[in-house]
């Protein structure tokens, strides 16, 4: 385990606040608090694209594990609360788990989305894309949750280009949707079948739309692309073969922690490979 995940695993609990004081705030508000059954969160992340940064980091974030939002002008964090509680036993040594909030209001609400890290495989990332990430006060050991916090405020290319390392996409796959996204002026012009495809990364639950990114028509399929299907899929056989045994949230969480110890070396052989051949580090896309 890297120095930077010892200093955020002795500092940070069960919350990036004070948990038991989550916790004795939640027990206070009965009517308020909405339950969030952990074992169902759990099961539902590993059965989607969260099980490739649970099981060796393939990839150094997940989202999609539970979303929920909240009125500005009368907030009720009692949601929040019990997402953040129900996330609890993916917050140790290897991950980290919370509830990004998001800064951006629409129509009166602010969105929430618990996410995952891999706590090595984040560290990791950060490091070799030392040039992206400095300008903006990040390094391998600032928490997860403050990574979140600036890149949701980036302009919208740096914000694209982040979310693409923090997603473990290949390199030419994030220059190529920032690139796009920058210099189209008509948005009609991009898309589906216009001027780009899918590659699809099936997981146990969905075989498309969940760990997917975009590429040029015509994609010929790289090593970087290569070597990412093919770590995601002798994770997803070896989780698949062992699915049965995950029947509450401890038992769930320790076979994640076998699967984990399995495949952290594959994934880090792998993350090289998302690289340019040019080893491009990350240039920095200002919003125009």
């Amino acid at each position: 385990m890297s120095a930077c995940a010892v200093a955020l695993v002795a500092t940070v609990g069960g919350c990036t606040s004070t948990p038991r004081a989550e916790t004795r705030a939640a027990a206070d508000e009965p009517a308020h608090t909405t339950d969030i059954d952990t074992f169902t969160l759990l099961r539902a992340a590993a059965d989607h694209e969260a099980l490739y940064t649970l099981a060796g980091g393939l990839k150094p974030m997940s989202t999609g594990i539970w979303r929920g939002s909240f009125d500005v002008d009368a907030p009720d964090l009692s949601e929040l609360r019990a997402a953040r509680e129900a996330l609890a036993p993916l917050r140790n040594e290897i991950w980290y788990a919370d509830v990004q909030v998001f800064n951006t209001v629409y129509d009166g609400s602010r969105s929430l989305q618990a996410f995952v890290v891999h706590r090595e495989a984040l560290s990791r990332m950060i490091e070799r894309f030392e040039s992206f990430w400095s300008p903006w006060g990040i390094t391998p050991c600032t928490h997860p949750t403050e990574i979140l916090a600036v890149a949701d405020r980036m302009p919208r290319g740096d914000r694209w280009r982040a979310y693409g390392y923090l997603f473990g996409y290949p390199v030419d796959a994030i220059d190529f949707f920032v690139d796009a996204g920058m210099t189209t002026d008509d948005a009609a012009e991009i898309g589906p079948g216009k001027d780009r495809q899918f590659v699809q990364i099936p997981t146990y639950a969905e075989e498309s739309g969940r760990f997917t990114y975009a590429v040029p028509l015509g994609h010929v399929s790289t090593t970087a692309d290569d070597a990412l299907a093919d770590g995601a899929n002798r994770i997803l056989a070896a989780y698949t073969e062992r699915r049965e045994r995950m029947r509450s949230a401890r038992s769930l969480v320790a076979e994640l922690r076998r699967l984990n110890q399995r495949f952290e070396q594959d994934a880090r052989a792998a993350a090289v490979q998302t690289e340019s051949p040019a080893g491009d580090r990350g240039v920095r896309v200002h919003d125009q």
